[in-house]
């Protein structure tokens, strides 16, 4: 939906993807899309939780601070994986010719150093970058500030499931419409076979819609963020309350 020129609804597009290519076309990518998983998500979040304990986790801004350093640096780590994760996605959108064809993650990185030289790895990396900070904001810092505020004005405890649940959701529903343009950007630069972009180019391709052009694709994308996320947060705080520790506990000697 984001780079296709057609007007075509979320419901078309399903149904053509299957009615041409067959419903595994729709995990097209998903090879790629777990070794960004385990590198650049899982970095991201470890530097947030990390950093968040050098700073006054009460002030917003400072989670803000941490999640953008955070999200930049781990942005670093997962552009060729989401470089070659994006080109299988739209593969078959585009003309045969035009095609890529990569079998999965580590052919894709082989083929792209070796066709287009190990530097296009890294195209569109300002793009990643700046997502990856708008991303671990609207969903760490977001996160955070949110579970603290329900705990407040609901009373909740920091263990409770129900406060996982909605914190995580309302980060999701902000983080989608926030990097939907900057993910539109970064898509449209890591799918061009040419060696630079000029972002006016992108930008104005992205508004062949008008002003909605700015949030093309955010229906799906909220699709898949709000469970994401919300799985994410709630397996992550069973896990830190299962398996965490706690610093005023006595070691026994």
């Amino acid at each position: 939906m984001m780079i296709i020129k057609q007007d075509r609804t979320l419901a078309q597009t399903f149904r053509l993807a299957i009615k041409e290519h067959g419903v595994f076309s729709l995990y097209d990518g998903l090879s790629a899309q777990l070794l960004r998983q385990m590198t650049y998500v899982a970095l991201r979040f470890h530097l947030y939780e990390t950093g968040k304990r050098y700073v006054d986790e009460y002030n917003f801004l400072h989670k803000v601070g941490v999640a953008s350093v955070a999200g930049v640096v781990a942005g670093c780590v997962g552009i060729p994986s989401e470089l070659v994760n994006i080109r299988m996605h739209v593969d078959r959108a585009l003309p045969e010719r035009k095609r890529r064809n990569y079998r999965n993650v580590f052919h894709g990185l082989y083929t792209v150093a070796r066709n287009e030289g190990w530097t296009s790895l890294y195209h569109g990396g300002s793009y990643s970058c700046a997502r990856a900070a708008l991303i671990t904001i609207g969903q760490n810092a977001v996160y955070d500030q949110a579970k603290m505020n329900y705990m407040h004005y609901f009373e909740l405890t920091h263990d409770s499931k129900v406060l996982h649940v909605i914190s995580s959701v309302s980060a999701a529903l902000l983080c989608g419409p926030l990097v939907q343009p900057i993910e539109i950007l970064k898509t449209l630069r890591m799918t061009t076979r040419a060696p630079g972009g000029r972002a006016n180019k992108f930008f104005a391709y992205m508004m062949r819609f008008g002003p909605r052009g700015l949030f093309r694709g955010t229906v799906p994308s909220l699709m898949r963020m709000v469970p994401n996320t919300t799985l994410t947060f709630v397996l992550f705080e069973q896990f830190r309350l299962y398996f965490g520790y706690y610093d005023d506990v006595p070691q026994e000697t």
